[in-house]
């Protein structure tokens, strides 16, 4: 899989390799699989509308052994 995001603060659409096509919108991202990137997105690529990279595994921040143990923070309010 590869995850391709929208540089633009406009929609874009792309035809990916195949029938199916692939509508962005501003800032979006997505992950589409290998075989479905187009030399039209490629080129998108080159000319910096589009960054394609591999999707990162989120990490858990905070483990579930740390949350338990955690109190939450108290804030005093304002009148």
């Amino acid at each position: 899989m590869i995850e391709i995001r929208n540089l633009q603060f406009q929609p874009l659409t792309f035809n990916l390799a195949g029938d199916r096509t692939l509508h962005l919108g501003p800032r979006e991202r997505t992950s589409i699989p290998q075989k479905d990137i187009s030399p039209e997105i490629t080129l998108a690529e080159k000319r910096g509308l589009v960054g394609l990279s591999k999707p990162e595994e989120e990490k858990p921040s905070v483990s579930d052994e740390t949350a338990e143990t955690t109190e939450p923070k108290t804030t005093k309010r304002r009148k």
